[in-house]
């Protein structure tokens, strides 16, 4: 596991798109945050609070690990050197396993980098004031947990196509559909528990309830849950693949 792990970190930083992609992520950040104005401007809105990093980062996500996860299994089944990667000493599990923690790995080295913001924005505040840091630490593990997801269902779409881009474009398809759509199906009905059904399947209800700084066991259950899933689904697909 950790040798496809090692693997899969060198590759991204030896190639200029990790590198772009990484840069795309902290500059957009900076400029919708503090920059451009937007319903994300920390500035325009007034008032000391670093909510907004929370609230737009999800969109990002929806679209960088997408753009991060797309070559994690089409090039290598469109290179024919899947089954060949499997005839080693590793099991599906722990090739899934490196490719994951990987991609998260890139993942919380932005996300690290972006808490300079939190920093920044303290010391903007005027003196005897600070941040919550206690509901922060919350909305970082909402945020972190999230992130493993989308991940999740950015691997999964590269197991199912050979093409990067059509891989690219089913993750984001999906992560957009799982974090928001569940609340637009769920707007359709009038009936209170079906409503509160449906909307509880997608990620941003439990997300957002941990961005609030509640954390609830059932919310960090099923984020890791969803990770879960999507993970095993992406077993099954290489075991398909590879019969």
């Amino acid at each position: 596991m950790w040798s496809i792990y090692k693997r899969e970190l060198q590759s991204f930083f030896y190639t200029p798109l990790g590198y772009v992609l990484l840069v795309t992520f902290l500059l957009l950040n900076g400029l919708l945050l503090w920059i451009f104005p937007s319903s994300w401007n920390i500035l325009d809105a007034g008032f000391g609070d670093i909510n907004l990093f929370f609230e737009l980062n999800p969109w990002l996500f929806i679209f960088l690990l997408p753009a991060l996860g797309m070559k994690s299994f089409s090039e290598e089944i469109k290179a024919g050197t899947l089954e060949l990667l499997l005839t080693k000493p590793i099991s599906i599990t722990r090739l899934i396993a490196g490719k994951f923690l990987a991609l998260y790995t890139i993942l919380l080295i932005a996300l690290s980098v972006s808490l300079f913001y939190f920093l920044q924005l303290e010391g903007l505040l005027l003196e005897n004031n600070s941040l919550d840091w206690g509901v922060y630490c919350g909305s970082l593990l909402g945020l972190s947990l999230l992130a493993a997801s989308l991940t999740a269902i950015s691997l999964w779409a590269s197991t199912l196509v050979d093409s990067a881009f059509s891989a690219f474009m089913i993750a984001v398809f999906v992560s957009i559909f799982h974090f928001y759509g569940w609340n637009q199906v769920a707007d359709l009905f009038t009936n209170y528990s079906t409503y509160i059904a449906l909307k509880s399947i997608g990620l941003q209800y439990h997300y957002g309830e941990l961005n609030k700084g509640i954390i609830r066991l059932s919310n960090v259950c099923y984020l890791i849950l969803q990770s879960l899933f999507f993970l095993f689904w992406t077993k099954i697909n290489i075991k398909n693949r590879c019969q």
